[in-house]
């Protein structure tokens, strides 16, 4: 069998094996909690049973080849064990112990051992927890056990088998139907988890904890399936700061890579990133509740001006809008409301209707029959003990009431986390409003979804969505080279990328060059030595005539020369006096993304303000002009203060035949570097007046 279909043997499994002592009494039990029907099998050659269960000697003593194994022996008894159930032809196993990759040395050829025994296995870990599904009621889990089943349930695949542990204790509602604790994948990666996942209807949303994923183009292909299917992958990824990235590379031996690139593939593939535990819970809730909204139109209830500040404030951060209430509201509601009340979203409905679940019902209502697209009502259920909450009961019934009659995304979010007790949740859960804990969580998951959902959108309207799948890596092995100013210049222009013009010259050749191209002109000295002309003292701006160009030629040489570069030439190119602005473009390459595009704001601002966005390849014009957006320099392209507009066209142009270029060389070029991209008057084009490209053999 291939792995992946012994994958869905361990994820559904007719029979399991156990190997180990005492401590499979708990996983033993799991099982059986969570209501597997199958054969359970224990491995032990020194106990009699474990838990009830008569031990096997061996694995070859099995009575036929079991679809799923939990192992929970040591590392080195770990890999004969995997060797074992390869040859009895298990489906797949999880593999309890630490000790392997993540401690490097021994532990990481022990690794290499445990992938080359497990053969065509389906192998989870090592140094994880296993996996829960309460789909099909498996268990291969160590600890203690709580889920149960739901009709629409969220997935959540962890690399630490300790936050796996803490998000199964959640007391958030959330409706988990799977939860897999992956550790060092040395064999199976998180990518390879989605399609399973994805073939269990009951799923909605996938959650990920991850530090580092290892095969991009795999995870990019099974990532844009969910898209297309509709299920939103949530992302909690660290390794962004440098101690986080040192501290993930030694936790589960995994790369974490450039995070701007992670970025870049969560925007493109319309992953739903969050920032913490709390986020991703409340993220997955809202998901499994709701459907993504139609828009970012959103209509708020609250019964306090804070409320209604807070709100309106966190609302706007995320680019969700405010709409304004149409006539047909008012009319509704300025005879329910006290006249003291201003109507306007958000709306604070102020206290008089109380625990009225009639007018309560009318007055949520017609904030659902507006504009928005999406409804919240604001609501802190009292401290449990402090007094009866009939009236916040009444709120959610009323909001309940409302929603029935009207096909709109429906939440009831609490400011503080703590504040919505479980039995309301689970009401408001079975009747498809989203009970939400925490404002900054809450707002933040409503905001991914609606980014979401429009990233879907526009993904459905492609002729090939397959474009968007990422590439391997694959960097030639061979000497690296860099071309000279000239030579990458021509190599780029072939692709399309727009030059001044001018001309190579030796010494006794800068007059006559310079009196073709035309003055005022541009000198630079240049060598495939050179990579930083202007420190070196190779660059001559605004020479007038052929005595001014020769002087500085010679100056030029002499210099180049005590500096100890023996062979270099001169590039002649008209001087650009109408540019409005400066972009920079580059190739950066990364061990996991291989190549990414760069474009930034350029010349001697780019490190002054790190104004920068990062496209993956391949890309199209609509998503460089979004980069291009997104800078804080774009501005000046647009005509910043009265002066003129730059040719964004041609910007686009420019970037797009960098992307083709790396495209057709993806696997020689190590780094490309435009700085600047002269972006002139619009209708008047863009020139690339320096570029820099290294490549392998």
């Amino acid at each position: 069998m291939s792995r992946q279909a012994n994958l869905r043997r361990l994820m559904a499994p007719k029979s399991i094996v156990m190997i180990g002592g005492s401590n499979l009494e708990e996983p033993i039990h799991n099982t059986r909690a969570v209501g597997f029907e199958g054969d359970i099998w224990v491995v032990n050659p020194k106990y009699d049973q474990i838990a009830g269960v008569p031990c096997f000697k061996s694995v070859a003593d099995l009575p036929a080849s079991p679809d799923a194994a939990f192992v929970a022996v040591n590392a080195s008894l770990t890999v004969s064990a995997i060797n074992d159930l390869r040859e009895k032809g298990c489906g797949g196993a999880v593999c309890y112990a630490a000790g392997f990759a993540e401690i490097g040395g021994e532990g990481a050829q022990l690794q290499e051992q445990l992938i080359a025994n497990a053969g065509e296995m389906a192998l989870v870990g090592p140094n994880c927890y296993g996996l829960l599904n309460f789909t099909n009621g498996i268990a291969l889990w160590p600890d203690r056990l709580i889920g149960n089943k739901h009709d629409r349930g969220v997935a959540i695949v962890s690399q630490s088998g300790n936050l796996a542990l803490n998000l199964i204790m959640e007391q958030r509602s959330i409706p988990i139907n799977h939860m897999i604790s992956v550790g060092n994948q040395a064999v199976m990666e998180i990518g390879d988890y989605i399609e399973p996942l994805l073939e269990d209807e009951s799923v909605c949303a996938i959650g990920f904890y991850v530090e580092g994923l290892k095969d991009i183009e795999g995870f990019s292909r099974a990532a844009l399936k969910a898209l297309e299917k509709g299920v939103p992958l949530v992302m909690l990824k660290t390794g962004i700061s440098e101690l986080g990235t040192q501290l993930t590379m030694s936790h589960t031996s995994s790369l974490a890579g450039s995070d701007d690139m992670y970025q870049a593939m969560f925007d493109r593939l319309g992953i739903m990133r969050v920032s913490s535990q709390s986020e991703l819970l409340e993220t997955l809730k809202l998901a499994a509740v709701c459907d993504p909204p139609a828009s970012n139109r959103v209509g708020v209830l609250t019964c306090s001006g804070a409320d209604s500040a807070i709100f309106a404030d966190g609302l706007d951060a995320r680019d969700l809008t405010l709409p304004e209430l149409i006539q047909s509201q008012h009319d509704t509601l300025r005879p329910i409301l006290p006249g003291f009340v201003t109507l306007c979203n958000p709306l604070d409905y102020n206290t008089s209707i109380w625990g009225d679940l009639e007018n309560c019902t009318k007055v949520f209502g017609a904030m659902m029959d507006g504009n928005s697209d999406t409804n919240i009502l604001a609501l802190d259920f009292p401290k449990p003990g402090a007094g009866s909450d009939r009236e916040w009961q009444v709120a959610v019934d009323a909001m309940i009431a409302a929603h029935k009659l009207r096909n709109k995304t429906t939440i009831v979010m609490s400011n503080l986390s703590e504040l919505i007790p479980e039995d309301a949740r689970l009401r408001m859960i079975e009747a498809g409003v989203a009970p939400m804990q925490g404002a900054e969580d809450g707002l933040s998951a409503l905001a991914s979804l609606v980014k979401f959902g429009q990233r879907r959108r526009e993904i459905q309207a492609m002729e090939d969505p397959e474009q968007l799948l990422l590439r391997q890596a694959g960097l030639n092995k061979g000497s690296d080279r860099m071309l000279d100013e000239w030579d990458s210049k021509q190599l780029l222009a072939s692709y399309g990328l727009p030059l001044p013009g001018g001309n190579i010259a030796e010494l006794h050749e800068v007059a006559s060059v310079a009196d073709s191209v035309g003055y005022p002109v541009v000198m630079k000295g240049v060598s495939d030595k050179l990579a930083h002309k202007t420190e070196a003292g190779a660059v001559a701006l605004n020479l007038g005539s052929a005595a001014e160009v020769t002087d500085a030629a010679h100056k030029m040489a002499e210099s180049l020369t005590d500096q100890g570069l023996e062979e270099f030439r001169f590039l002649i190119e008209p001087m650009i006096s109408d540019a409005v602005g400066e972009i920079i473009i580059g190739l950066k390459r990364d061990d996991q993304f291989g190549l990414a595009l760069i474009v930034g704001t350029g010349g001697i601002l780019v490190n002054l303000l790190n104004d920068s966005a990062t496209l993956l390849l391949p890309t199209n014009r609509n998503a460089v002009s979004d980069a291009l957006e997104s800078l804080k320099g774009i501005k000046l392209l647009r005509g910043y203060r009265g002066r003129p507009e730059g040719d964004i066209d041609a910007v686009i142009d420019s970037v797009m035949a960098v992307a083709d270029f790396a495209q057709e060389h993806w696997s020689q070029i190590t780094e490309l570097d435009i700085n600047p991209l002269m972006v002139r008057p619009k209708g008047k084009g863009a020139v690339a007046v320096d570029a820099l490209v290294r490549m392998t053999d």
